[in-house]
């Protein structure tokens, strides 16, 4: 019986127990845990897998780039494979646990420096452990008005595993990665590689400057395992002066008036009227969040409403969309300058909603929000806020089970509602929910469906599954990619691009990672 967890695929136990005491000799014994209670916050998945197909061997805790690069040289004499992670929290994505059995968990967390944020040109440079809730706190004790762009979880994820990952935010700055600039990396070999202009000796420009010269390698490490990246360049956003920033909410009662709401917003999106990363919430995401614990801990869900284990009846739902004052749709969004440009985007935003919907729209300000939780909630997101409260979602269905189905719809009417059409009809089928938002972008919609279900009971962990597998058939046969996938579909997502980009991957990965060391099964892309 082996002293280990697990163990790395063709690594024997003995080669293994070496190159742990190598990385201790390097690292200290507190800095290197192959021990089962310090790994088992790394098993906490959410996926529909069991836990053994994704259990670590260790987890390493470096510090610095040098310690990094000591690393990698061990991983390649003894094949033993990094699993790399910043803060571990990429909730229905798989979390913090490897693609693959027995991967060392590199985790970045102790990595928190926050290099140099420039408040004159608004960018900051981190380190992959710093925490959207950490710059916040950082502009608040310097007096920075200086707003960085948060996905939902906001408090705990960190800009550089978000970034990378290319997750969406809220304000006009809600693409990720788009607003990257300037990364540091050590490849597999031990070099250090700065993309863009951070090559340059003494460059005074890699954060405001994206690409330098030649062909341009920032993309290639984003959704990737060709380096580890221990610094990036983020652009942040100036906050508008008082009074020139108007969050608002506007409530629809049909589900089929999506592409109705749809053709009203994309007019105000293109012409930078509404600027932001806005989102069309459906009934259900809406609903998940005003689920709250009791204090014996008991959580109001779906269950309260319905015993059974299918979707819910027409019924049943519009007896949740009463009982929270929900909308079929939700729709957020906000306007951002001086208050007098503010004032008269209000009047075409307002004006072209109710010419559209007259008095079926229903539309909130903060002065009619008042204190609503959910509203107080995207009012934070939407000007980059680090919120900690507690994400509700999770407890639509209970049993800790979540897994993010991302497909991209181009921006137009017909396409979403054919998406959420084809969403409601699979999900259903399989006896789940339709819970989901649509997350604006310049052309497209990111559309972000939460299969929730319950991972205690195996039937419906296995039903997931079947369900997850049927929604990716479904829409890339209709031509809809997945922009984004947990640990569970990554190989067959990336199956779905086809065998010229699978084979660009793995050449690349040949090249700069030939013993397949770094992250392997990231995005589908592994040698073994």
């Amino acid at each position: 019986m082996s002293s280990f967890i697990a163990l790395p695929k063709g690594v024997t136990e003995e080669a293994f127990a070496k190159a742990i005491r190598e990385y201790r000799a390097l690292l200290g014994e507190d800095r290197v845990r192959t021990d089962s209670a310090s790994l088992q916050s790394y098993l906490k998945i959410m996926v529909s897998e069991s836990e053994e197909l994704h259990k670590p061997s260790a987890a390493m805790y470096p510090r610095t780039v040098k310690e990094i690069q000591a690393i990698v040289a061990i991983a390649n004499k003894y094949k033993t494979p990094l699993w790399t992670v910043s803060t571990g929290k990429n909730m229905g994505y798989g979390s913090a646990a490897p693609a693959t059995r027995g991967q060392i968990v590199l985790d970045l967390k102790t990595m928190k420096k926050i290099v140099h944020v420039d408040e004159e040109l608004g960018y900051c440079l981190v380190e992959p452990g710093v925490t959207y809730y950490d710059l916040q706190q950082h502009f608040k004790k310097h007096k920075m008005n200086l707003w960085v762009d948060v996905p939902a979880p906001s408090a705990m994820a960190s800009p550089v595993g978000n970034g990378l990952e290319r997750g969406c935010g809220y304000t006009p700055y809600g693409e990720h990665f788009l607003f990257t600039c300037g990364m540091e990396l050590v490849l597999a070999n031990g070099d250090v590689l700065r993309t863009g202009s951070g090559g340059l000796p003494n460059s005074t420009s890699w954060q405001s400057f994206k690409y330098g010269y030649g062909p341009d390698l920032h993309g290639i490490f984003s959704q990737s395992n060709y380096g580890i990246t221990t610094k990036l360049g983020v652009w942040l956003m100036k906050g508008p002066p008082p009074g020139g920033y108007m969050p608002f909410l506007m409530k629809f009662p049909k589900v089929e008036m999506l592409p109705d709401i749809i053709k009203t917003l994309m007019p105000l999106r293109l012409a930078q009227v509404i600027p932001n990363a806005c989102i069309v919430v459906n009934a259900a995401w809406e609903a998940a969040g005003y689920f709250t614990y009791d204090k014996n801990g008991k959580g109001t869900n779906r269950s309260t409403f319905f015993k059974g284990k299918g979707s819910l009846p027409p019924k049943v739902f519009q007896e949740i969309m009463d009982k929270y004052k929900v909308g079929a749709w939700n729709f957020y969004a906000a306007l951002y300058g001086s208050p007098e440009q503010v004032a008269l985007s209000w009047k075409y935003v307002s004006g072209a909603f109710k010419a559209k919907f007259g008095d079926q729209v229903k539309i909130f300000t903060e002065k009619e929000a008042k204190d609503d939780p959910i509203f107080e909630y995207r009012r934070q997101l939407m000007m980059g806020g680090s919120t900690l409260q507690e994400f509700g979602l999770y407890n639509w269905r209970g049993g800790g089970g979540s897994m993010w189905f991302a497909p991209v719809a181009a921006a137009r009417p017909s396409e979403c509602d054919k998406q959420m059409r084809l969403a409601t009809e699979v999900l259903n089928k399989y006896g789940f929910d339709y819970v989901s938002e649509f997350i604006v972008g310049w052309r497209d919609m990111h559309h972000i469906i939460d299969l929730l279900y319950d991972r205690t009971q195996p039937e419906e962990m296995d039903r997931a599954h079947k369900c997850f597998e049927e929604l990716l058939t479904v829409f890339t046969k209709q031509g809809y990619g997945t922009y984004r996938t947990n640990t569970a579909f990554m190989k067959q997502v990336a199956k779905t691009y086809g065998p010229e980009m699978q084979n660009i991957h793995h050449t690349l990965k040949r090249a700069l990672d030939p013993n397949n060391i770094l992250a392997p099964g990231k995005s589908g892309i592994d040698l073994g």
